[in-house]
């Protein structure tokens, strides 16, 4: 039986530094992999919170809208000049007497 001189033989030694190296390498991931999750779950939640900011701002800019068509009705400008002491022209101010 002739052997071959260009064939290496493979040592154990060897074999244990490359399952070594592929077993750190996996462990590495695993990490990265869950550094990369929490950074997403942290994500998803700050655009959960500013999803709730924008239906708010929405909210308050409808209640805004109808507060300015109210402001801008007859109803509303008689109402402002009562309060502010201001009559029709068509009344007539009947105070109690002394």
């Amino acid at each position: 039986m002739v052997t071959d001189p260009t064939k290496k033989k493979s040592s154990p030694l060897g074999l244990w530094i490359v399952a070594l190296v592929v077993i750190l390498i996996c462990v590495f991931l695993i990490f990265k992999i869950k550094e990369v999750n929490d950074e997403l779950e942290s994500k998803q939640q700050q655009l959960i919170e500013y999803n709730k900011a924008i239906e708010q701002a929405q909210e308050k800019s409808l209640e805004m809208e109808e507060e300015i068509r109210f402001r801008s009705t007859d109803d509303y400008i008689e109402e402002a000049a009562r309060d502010i002491g201001l009559i029709d022209p068509d009344e007539t101010i009947i105070t109690p007497e002394e």
